[in-house]
């Protein structure tokens, strides 16, 4: 494995802040550039920059404000020394290898350095898309079929357990009546009893009617005996003949007064069917199938429910099987850190996303991502690690020891943690 490669020595003069600045970092851990704001901490991460990174990273006003022109020296671990000189004409890098110019110099240092690591904090403000999109096109892993197919899936649950909820809803706002057959009712047999009764009471109307028939036929017959005898007496030649017709008259009158009697006799001891209680029943009926197909909807609406659910249920397995599938496909990639991996489109570490990791973690996994971008680069740069507090910052330093890389960092700062302080522009000697 090639040596990894790391900053020496350093030397700026006249470079924006910086008077003339000389420094030797620590080789392994953090070496902390402390100091008060605007005293030139931040131009020495902008010389590392620009003097290995070229025009891309020199800023518009190099030069320090009443110099004529500023240099920048970095002695580098793999034997390479760089100069870059910065006048108004413009700058000029000069590569020396051992005691011998190279040439091409901008290519040959783009090869040893990753973008990165001159700006990590570039990686630190990228988005979580960015962040996971650097760390699987390092690994070589490309998720975007396995993504696709999850989000299609996902986007099916998502709507799937919508309907659940809307159909599960309707469901239980439908009524429901305990104690009810679950088919509906018939009431033909109420309705053939019922024929039968209203046959019944039309057949006594009929003979309620034969009682004013038979009263009406008494009526005509005493008529007719009152007109026959009023003719005997004004008529003696009619006299036989009236006599006869007295005789069929009273012979008539006899009959229907017979039929009267049994008219009478019939009808005073009919007694009508009652059909009330049978229109209540087949009323009651009609109530009670309007209940019971209010069940069979309710029924109906949970079975759209229990369908939805288990549609539900296949769906969360296929999300399993696909977070299994990308599971494995990470666990057989060269992750650049045990621990690292991308998650719902996230950079996690331990399983920890992005936004809920310390930030000692959070430099950790962006360094050794940066670190996996070219292997052989040794250090890295970070600017403003105000916000991590001592312990956390000792935490990172110890693990670059251990993984052998170099940090220079800066630090709104003067405590004990800063390894050198820059006061107006150059270093400040510190009595001890």
């Amino acid at each position: 494995m090639k040596e990894k490669v790391k900053i020496v020595a350093f030397e700026a003069e006249a470079f924006k802040r910086l008077k003339v600045v000389r420094l030797e970092p620590s080789a392994t851990g953090l070496t902390v550039i402390g100091g008060n704001n605007r005293q030139g901490k931040s131009s020495i991460l902008d010389a590392i920059m620009s003097a290995l990174g070229g025009e891309k990273y020199t800023p518009s006003k190099a030069v320090n404000a009443g110099a004529d022109k500023a240099k920048v020296e970095l002695s580098l671990s793999n034997g390479l020394k760089v100069t870059r000189t910065y006048t108004e004409a413009g700058t000029y890098l000069k590569i020396d290898d051992k005691g011998k110019v190279r040439t091409g110099g901008q290519s040959l240092l783009n090869k040893l350095i990753a973008h990165f690591a001159l700006n990590i904090s570039a990686f630190l403000a990228a988005s979580d898309k960015e962040k996971a999109n650097t760390l699987l096109e390092i690994i070589g892993v490309d998720l975007k079929p396995i993504d696709a197919r999850y989000d299609q899936i996902y986007q099916r649950r998502l709507s799937i357990g919508q309907l659940r909820d809307k159909a599960k809803g309707h469901a239980e706002s439908l009524p429901y009546h305990e104690g009810l057959p679950e088919d509906l009712i018939t009431p033909t047999a109420i309705m053939e009893t019922l024929k039968d009764k209203l046959a019944i009471n039309a057949k006594n109307r009929e003979l309620r009617a034969n009682v004013g028939q038979a009263e009406q036929a008494v009526q005509t017959a005493s008529t007719r005996l009152t007109m026959a005898q009023d003719k005997v007496k004004q008529i003696e030649d009619m006299l036989a003949k009236a006599r006869a017709d007295v005789t069929v008259a009273s012979s008539v009158l006899a009959q229907a007064m017979k039929n009267h009697e049994t008219a009478i006799s019939t009808a005073e001891f009919l007694e009508d069917e009652d059909v009330s209680a049978l229109e209540q029943e087949i009323k009651t009926c009609d109530e009670t199938n309007a209940k019971i197909r209010e069940n069979m909807e309710r029924e109906k609406a949970f079975a759209e429910v229990e369908g939805y659910r288990e549609e539900y249920i296949s769906l969360e397995r296929q999300i399993e099987a696909i977070r299994k599938e990308k599971a494995e496909m990470l666990a057989k990639a060269n992750l650049p850190l045990p621990g690292l991996s991308v998650e719902n489109g996230t950079l996690t570490f331990n399983g920890i996303p992005w936004d809920g990791m310390s930030h000692s973690e959070q430099l950790i996994t962006s360094t050794a991502i940066v670190r996996a971008i070219n292997p052989t680069m040794g250090f890295v740069l970070l600017d403003k690690v105000e916000a991590m507090d001592v312990p956390t910052l000792d935490a990172f330093g110890k693990w670059l020891e251990s993984e052998g890389l170099q940090a220079i960092c800066t630090r709104v700062s003067t405590g004990d943690e800063c390894s050198l302080i820059i006061e107006d522009g150059q270093v400040k000697e510190v009595e001890f």
